[in-house]
């Protein structure tokens, strides 16, 4: 059985600030002898598409990438790959919102997804979805002298692991410097992400996962996701915003293995 894995990632972030968890997805699959096609998206104004304007909301967003995703899966086609058995969407924070979106109002595109430390209006309160604690960090990083002060400054609010930050860093200014977002895409995101109401219902099986020490989205609001679409929770006691960058070993593994208990 070959199962594909679809990510993208929230605010202003791209496709490469998966990092080594690309590598630990890999590893958590292989490991139980399951085989797995990884195929990452990018928002409209980041990544790939960082000189398009962002779309102005998130469901415009979710429309974006699910025709990037039909051209992947067309060219699959034309290269002669068999349908994956098992299609899954993995997003965070922002990406959550989109993936929301997506899964809503196309539920049979997926057979499964999760959704990391995200969070809805209509959900959670405002001061949860951002913890006010936490504002005087934006003015900081907005208004930054240099890039790596940015940089350094997002780094220290989403992760928890000083150990980590020094390498992510060089990275994280590499990828800037190379498709860098804009401040006018940044606001559009902001804005889109503010008016982003949860749906309904989402059909597919979900799986949420948030973390304890999360200082920039109270753990409450994946817990009230969880709650509002009957969906399973997985808590991570230690790891903060960006989890994946923190603990990606312990993420991979938890995908895989509700992969194993779900089929």
């Amino acid at each position: 059985m070959t199962t594909q894995l679809v990510l993208f990632r929230g605010l202003a972030r791209e496709s490469r600030h998966w990092g080594s968890f690309i590598d630990d997805l890999k590893s958590a699959y292989e490991s139980r002898g399951q085989k797995l096609r990884i195929e990452m998206l990018d928002l409209p104004g980041c990544g790939r598409h960082s000189e398009m304007r962002a779309t102005m909301t998130v469901d415009e967003t979710a429309d974006f990438m699910r025709e990037k995703f039909k051209e992947i899966l067309v060219r699959e086609a034309s290269e002669g790959l068999p349908p994956a058995d098992h299609r899954r969407l993995i997003s965070i924070s922002l990406g959550g919102m989109v993936g929301a979106s997506w899964l809503s109002r196309y539920p049979t595109d997926f057979h499964s997804a999760i959704v990391m430390n995200s969070s809805f209006r209509g959900v959670s309160a405002l001061h949860k979805r951002l913890r006010w604690r936490e504002w005087w960090r934006i003015p900081g990083i907005l208004q930054a002298p240099d890039l790596r002060t940015r940089e350094s400054r997002i780094l220290d609010w989403v992760s928890n692991r000083p150990d980590r930050r020094e390498a992510a860093l060089e990275d994280w200014i590499s990828i800037q410097n190379a498709r860098p977002v804009s401040v006018f895409n940044l606001a559009i995101q902001l804005a889109a992400a503010a008016r982003f109401k949860s749906p309904p219902r989402i059909e597919t099986p979900l799986l949420v996962v948030t973390c304890l020490k999360d200082r920039m989205v109270s753990h409450e609001c994946s817990r009230a996701i969880a709650k509002l679409y009957d969906a399973e929770l997985r808590i991570h006691p230690t790891a903060g915003h960006d989890v994946t960058l923190d603990d990606g070993p312990w993420v991979a593994n938890i995908i895989a293995e509700w992969k194993a208990q779900t089929l």
